[in-house]
């Protein structure tokens, strides 16, 4: 056999091996995608599932809730020293951040509008932390953050690209609704060179409302002490 013809068809041979093989691993490799698919259907079923149970879960509180206090208003009728006690019990319970809350107080809004892809609060994840101390520090009552309760457990942190919240997953605009002397907030937060002016260097807008009534949500999380222990007298 002539070798030019030889080296010829072991080409032809190489180039349908080849070819035959490519096909081969497009094929599992589609088969893959496909299962890959499917897993994250079947994970978005699950996940989809799990939050209505959880709505439920919530509701059955609230009725349960509801009906002790119906319980704890008929048995305060007829004796003072409950009252009391009740009174003291939700008192605790509004400071845990258990009930929803009503005021006067200051409505912040924190925003982007540059469409560029850049976002300074994953950036300077940071800067919500100081907003919520300097807060604090100015008399806040109760705050809340894109209906989001802020407890003494609370987180505020980056997880990829958006911000945890008690959790859950929130990206801007950041709503602050705030309960407390709207007049002694506002003052403290626009002092010069104070949390605005770094907010705003930051590439952030804010923008303050005062407001008269405002309305704070509940913290629908739990509290569990698992160390920590009342100390004995």
């Amino acid at each position: 056999m002539d070798k030019s013809k030889g080296s010829t068809w072991i080409t032809i041979i190489c180039i349908i091996i080849g070819i035959m093989i490519a096909l081969q691993m497009k094929s599992i490799g589609n088969l893959g995608g496909l299962v890959t698919t499917q897993r994250a259907d079947e994970m978005l079923i699950e996940i989809n599932e799990m939050e209505k149970e959880n709505e439920k879960l919530i509701q059955k509180v609230n009725e349960l809730e509801n009906s002790i206090s119906v319980f704890e208003n008929q048995a305060a009728d007829n004796n003072e020293v409950v009252e009391k006690m009740l009174k003291d019990a939700n008192m605790a319970k509004a400071q845990a951040g258990y009930t929803d809350l009503v005021g006067p107080g200051v409505l912040i809004a924190l925003d982007y509008t540059d469409d560029d892809g850049f976002d300074p609060f994953t950036f300077n994840s940071e800067l919500l932390l100081l907003l919520v101390n300097e807060l604090n520090a100015s008399g806040a009552e109760a705050i809340s953050i894109n209906g989001e309760r802020i407890v003494n457990t609370s987180e505020i942190r980056l997880a990829g690209n958006h911000i945890n919240i008690n959790g859950k997953k929130n990206a801007y605009p950041f709503v602050f609704k705030v309960i407390g002397d709207s007049k002694t907030l506002s003052s403290a937060l626009n002092i010069r060179g104070g949390i605005f002016d770094l907010l705003e260097l930051n590439y952030i807008e804010v923008t303050l409302e005062e407001s008269d009534k405002l309305t704070v949500p509940r913290y629908n999380g739990t509290l569990n002490f698992t160390h920590a222990k009342p100390v004995e007298k």
